[in-house]
């Protein structure tokens, strides 16, 4: 499985950094979204009420205010296509302009987010509801949009592979990793789906930054993986260990990586692979001090000295 070339992986960070730089403090506790009844315990019954309480249960593990507006539509595929839906303009409220975004497409979108009064109106395709996966994941993309857009970045080059950078952000890694790579049957044989603008490796590499940044475990996400998904997150994790600086930097001061003005590694250096990813080898433990010594250990020491000094004496 190929690692996204340098000027990806660099693309990915830095825009997953300018988010970061942008929204302060606001994904901070960010958790890990899994696909079980731990974040989705509400029943789902394939109508509007489920697709709702969906959609806000999913709002709830995001940084936006508890009092924005949020509307919930519906349309066919053909709607979407009859008004020229899909792409990068169909994923949220800000405009793309092109540029170091990953260049891999994935099949046309068809989720709207559109800036209403106060809030935003969300629309999904109906046929989306009939599979968790392609659904769970155009919410969570959509999400990403709308958080994109109240952080006011106007540098947006990709919305849509943007938006889903902030999916990650703010825990939906799981989620959209699942839709990136889906393995369908039909009579022409096995095929492999894609309905994120992020391919596997990218959408992988983003869920492994955010694990190393919010300390989430990543044996959480890799419990709801398929092998594909597993395969691309161990190779992810490997190139996050590879790279302790980049994420130290993510934590503290990601305003440094915004400009996409860095270096990257492959593999550890001979100090990593011997220390691990201790920045200061051999100094994380202080030495303790002596503790005082007893009246008793004194009196003994002064014997000891004592023998000692008359043996020399003799």
């Amino acid at each position: 499985m190929a690692r996204p070339s340098d000027d990806t992986l660099k693309w990915l960070i830095s825009r997953y950094a300018a988010v970061l730089a942008a929204a302060g403090d606001a994904f901070d506790g960010a958790e890990l979204v899994t696909p079980t009844g731990e974040h989705f315990p509400d029943e789902f019954k394939r109508d509007a009420d489920s697709v709702v309480r969906l959609v806000r249960r999913m709002t709830s593990y995001t940084p936006l205010a508890e009092d924005l507006a949020l509307q919930v539509a519906f349309f066919e595929v053909e709607e979407a296509e009859a008004e020229g839906g899909g792409g990068c303009g169909s994923c949220g409220p800000t405009s793309c302009s092109g540029g170091g975004a990953p260049k891999k497409k994935a099949a046309p979108a068809t989720s709207r987010v559109e800036a209403i009064r106060g809030g935003y109106r969300l629309s999904i395709n109906v046929a989306d509801t009939a599979n968790p996966v392609a659904l769970t994941s155009t919410v969570a993309r959509c999400l990403g949009a709308m958080v994109l857009a109240e952080a006011e970045i106007d540098d947006v080059e990709e919305i849509a592979a943007e938006s889903e950078i902030v999916a990650a952000a703010c825990g939906f890694g799981v989620l959209t990793s699942a839709a990136s790579h889906v393995y369908a049957k039909s009579c022409g044989g096995v095929s492999i789906r894609r309905s994120t603008a992020l391919a596997l490796e990218e959408s992988t590499l983003m869920l492994a930054l955010f694990c190393a940044v919010t300390e989430n475990k990543p044996s959480k996400a890799r419990a709801h993986m398929e092998p594909s998904q597993r395969e691309a997150f161990a190779d992810a994790l490997d190139f996050v260990s590879c790279n302790p600086k980049l994420v130290r930097a993510l934590k503290q001061a990601p305003e440094t990586l915004a400009d996409g003005h860095f270096a990257i590694a492959h593999e550890k250096s001979l100090f990593g692979r011997l220390f691990g990813n201790s920045e200061e080898p051999g100094l994380e433990a202080p030495i303790k001090k002596r503790p005082p010594m007893t009246e008793d250990e004194k009196r003994r020491l002064a014997e000891a000295k004592a023998l000692v000094d008359e043996a020399l004496a003799e």
